[in-house]
């Protein structure tokens, strides 16, 4: 007959008959084996709901992220642009040709004129300054306008034509310093390189100013001067080309180029009565024909503009 265990006063155990075939002492190992079970079916479907929770939130994010519009690309740095006005200074080189003309009613026979032409060939520093605008148009091409004027010290010597009409010739030169060149002109031009480079053409009206020393002339030799130190100014056409950059991208306004222009100031030059005494009025030194060439290097700063 099975007994079960069990603790009394006075005693360690006693045992009683077994329920139901059973013995009494199993039963906590089949509660505690119960609530474990149910505890990890509990878990299960805590974990189960999770997942489901997780799938659910995750198709709902995907169908409000379909629903929003598309995130633009970010923004390119917009091209630069020549549209404006600028100001600058340059410096660079200058070299002169210019023709002087000696006249001679005195000697020639039957009041016949001798004559005779030389060449001065000069050359010096110029320096300046320049204003202008700029209209930049269907995306590549530049039209503008500048005004520029340059002092400048292109000097040059040669000797007095007039020197073979004497006996024995004098020996003195005729001496020229062109001191000043402006032009006003047009440009014409087209971007590259991202906009940040320009190539151009330029064109219009120039002037110039040209001093002169005839003191060791031939005439002023022979009879005397009566104006040695005379001044030429002259008016002409330019026509030139260059190119022109941005500096930096952080410096956009400030601009650097080089620069080569031809200027023409024509033969028609200004006629001086440089000696005096006995001979002929109609004796004199003429300036003629006269071109210039010079290459610059400058800066520009924009202004204001686009």
């Amino acid at each position: 007959m099975e007994h079960v265990a069990q603790k009394q006063h006075g005693s360690a155990y006693r045992y009683r008959p077994a329920v139901n075939g059973r013995d009494n002492l199993t039963r906590p190992v089949e509660l505690i084996y119960l609530w474990s079970f149910e505890r990890m079916i509990a878990m299960k479907n805590l974990a189960l709901l999770a997942a489901v929770s997780q799938l659910a939130l995750s198709i709902g994010s995907g169908a409000e992220a379909a629903d929003l519009p598309a995130k633009a690309p970010p923004m390119a740095a917009p091209a630069y642009s020549w549209t404006g006005c600028y100001v600058g200074g340059h410096v660079g080189a200058g070299w002169n040709h210019h023709d002087v003309h000696d006249t001679n009613f005195s000697f020639g026979p039957g009041g016949t004129p001798i004559a005779g032409t030389a060449g001065v060939d000069s050359s010096g520093g110029i320096y300046g300054g320049q204003v202008g605008c700029n209209y930049q148009f269907a995306s590549y091409w530049l039209i503008g306008i500048q005004g520029d004027i340059a002092g400048a010290n292109i000097r040059g010597q040669v000797a007095d034509p007039a020197s073979r009409f004497f006996n024995p010739p004098p020996s003195g030169p005729d001496r020229e310093k062109t001191d000043m060149i402006a032009s006003v002109t047009g440009r014409l031009g087209a971007t590259a390189f991202d906009n940040r480079a320009l190539f151009y053409v330029k064109g219009g009206i120039a002037w110039d100013r040209n001093r002169w020393d005839f003191s060791q002339s031939a005439y002023c030799q022979q009879y005397g001067c009566i104006g040695a130190a005379v001044s030429d100014r002259r008016t002409g056409w330019t026509i030139g080309g260059g190119v022109e950059w941005v500096l930096s991208p952080s410096w956009s306004n400030l601009t650097a180029f080089g620069e080569y222009n031809y200027y023409d100031f024509g033969s028609d030059g200004t006629s001086f009565q440089v000696g005096r005494g006995f001979f002929d009025p109609r004796n004199a030194i003429s300036t003629e024909k006269q071109t210039v060439q010079t290459f610059k290097l400058g800066l520009n700063y924009k202004l204001f503009g686009y």
